[in-house]
């Protein structure tokens, strides 16, 4: 038994689907219990029309007509909302949690994707609190809810703080475009200690913010999602070294890794590690069992 990250192949965006299966407590209070199969998605970028995985065929494939637990926006900039509307409106999934971010972003304009301002209106309109969906905005100081704890769900990504630098210079006056990736959720998941922790699109700031005040909380790193799609921008080399995991993964184009791609910067930190990226292997699934004897798989599209 694993839980199983689907790296779905979507192209320049971001797209993670985690399932937990079901299980049982073997030890403590709960000892016994059960715990029912959970589904989660960190970030959302759908395109019938293009060359990539259509998402929301893919999640029927995979799951049938489950509800989606957990939906996770991790920012909402254009290619991690894309397909917004058409999943709620148009798929039949239940959306029953979305994890959003406490803050005042409005987009400059509508020129991400062809329906960057449909997605946008539906993602303002899930935010209200009569939606439909259960919304929550969390920070690193959030104290832990019965599901997001049993998942093993660590948010490292934002803190008080970040929100803060995100919005307003350090004289205190608002900043005239808001720094939305520095306060971007990264997630750590673990699973009997062995930790998958997905980047977000946080850069310098966010992640020294993270290695200074979380640095325990990166040990024992087996799948690292890289920040910002694998950009040399998104790359910490504090945090990467602390972490040293033993799968790397980017989400990307082949266009966008040829110019802003690190693959040569990471294997320079970590020359044992294996880098996967969707542009090259198309949908990634790393299956991280329960079970600590039994090894990390992975399958690739190609």
């Amino acid at each position: 038994m694993a839980v199983e990250f689907h790296f779905v192949n979507v192209g320049k965006g971001d797209c993670t689907i985690i399932y937990f299966p079901p299980c049982q407590y073997t030890n403590g209070p709960k000892k016994g219990d059960s715990v029912d199969e959970r589904i989660m998605v960190v970030d959302f970028c759908h395109d019938e029309n293009s060359d990539y995985e259509n998402v929301i065929t893919y999640y029927k494939s995979k799951f049938g007509d489950k509800s989606l637990f957990r939906l996770v926006c991790s920012h909402p900039h254009h290619d991690h909302i894309k397909g917004l509307r058409k999943l709620f409106e148009e798929s039949g999934i239940d959306i029953i949690n979305f994890w959003d971010l406490e803050h005042s972003f409005e987009p400059e304009n509508f020129d991400g994707h062809l329906t960057h301002e449909e997605d946008w209106k539906k993602y303002k309109e899930i935010r209200k609190k009569d939606s439909g969906v259960k919304t929550l905005r969390i920070s690193r100081e959030s104290i832990p809810q019965l599901y997001w704890s049993e998942d093993r769900i660590t948010i490292l990504s934002p803190s008080k703080e970040l929100i803060r630098y995100a919005h307003y210079k350090e004289d205190g006056s608002p900043r005239e475009s808001i720094e939305i990736d520095e306060m971007s959720y990264v997630l750590s998941i673990s699973v009997n200690g062995r930790k998958v922790i997905l980047g977000g699109d946080g850069r310098e700031p966010c992640w020294k913010d993270i290695y200074e005040n979380c640095k325990t909380d990166l040990e024992g790193c087996c799948v690292f999602k890289a920040a910002h799609h694998g950009h040399k921008s998104g790359l910490h080399e504090e945090s990467v070294r602390h972490m040293s995991p033993e799968i790397i993964v980017f989400s990307n184009t082949e266009d966008v890794d040829k110019v802003d791609g690190a693959e040569k910067e990471y294997l320079n930190l970590l020359p044992e590690s294996t880098i996967l990226k969707t542009c090259d292997k198309g949908t990634i699934v790393i299956k991280v069992p329960f079970d600590t004897t039994n090894k990390i798989k992975y399958e690739c599209e190609r």
